[in-house]
């Protein structure tokens, strides 16, 4: 006679293999039928829109960060491409100074033509950076420049003299100095005349009431009549007075000048 226990665990362990047996058939029915395969089509059916919003949000993340990343590295290139742009014009400016001072210079050269006793002075201030009408240049004992050596501008207006001297530079008093006197002649008449200097560029004269002076009439220094120093702008005179004032301007302007030319004596 069998014991009860034995017999229930008998029976369940059969159950047990007769489940299995049903199951592996099952498979083997699924797997003849294809219906395995018709559910992974299921499957891969409703998973597919899901992969393709995964996808979908990943890429764009990507292309965010990609476009961020982009436009980061342009504005490097743009904030580069100006500054190239802004130093080619910085170097064209320069090249078209060059220019203009070396095309300034030969014309100067040419006026002097190749005497050696003129040194070129480059201003380094003008008479509105300087006392009175006084310049300074860059030039001085280093140069053999003495007190008084005479000085011109566009290398055949005569502007002054240099009244102090110093190691490397030099101060020019120029003609239309306040105060300053210079000797010169009158165009046609060949009179002698004293100038005054203005200020400003400008010179006075005092002469005869009789001595005629008309607007446009030079006075140059009596050394070369080629030599003009300025150049009659106004006459001021009263009947009774027996002298007139003649109201004269200088041929060139220091404020526009680069270089003058100093004669060594």
């Amino acid at each position: 006679m069998m014991h009860p226990y034995l017999d229930k665990k008998h029976i369940t362990k059969k159950k047990k293999i007769i489940r299995n047996i049903i199951g592996f058939g099952l498979f083997l029915i699924l797997v003849t039928f294809g219906v395995l395969s018709w559910a992974s089509q299921i499957f891969n059916y409703v998973g597919s829109p899901i992969w393709k919003a995964e996808k979908f949000i990943t890429d764009g993340f990507y292309n965010i960060n990609y476009l961020f990343r982009t436009k980061a590295v342009i504005t490097n290139e743009n904030h580069n491409l100006i500054e190239e742009i802004s130093n080619i014009r910085l170097t064209l400016t320069d090249y078209q100074i060059l220019k203009s001072e070396n095309i300034e210079l030969r014309e100067l050269l040419g006026r002097v033509g190749e005497n050696h006793d003129f040194i070129l002075g480059n201003i380094l201030t003008k008479p509105n950076h300087s006392p009175y009408d006084t310049i300074t240049i860059d030039i001085g004992k280093n140069e053999g420049l003495k007190e008084g050596n005479r000085v011109y501008a566009n290398g055949n207006v005569p502007v002054g003299v240099v009244s102090n001297v110093y190691e490397k530079t030099s101060l020019i008093t120029l003609y239309t100095n306040p105060g300053q006197k210079t000797e010169g002649f009158l165009d046609i008449s060949n009179a002698s005349v004293s100038l005054t200097g203005r200020g400003g560029g400008n010179f006075e004269m005092i002469v005869p009431i009789e001595l005629f002076v008309e607007n446009g009439t030079i006075v140059y220094l009596p050394s070369d009549k080629a030599l003009v120093i300025a150049q009659v702008d106004e006459t001021i005179s009263k009947p009774s007075d027996p002298f007139k004032k003649v109201i004269l301007s200088s041929p060139v302007n220091a404020q526009n000048l680069k270089w003058v030319q100093v004669k060594k004596d």
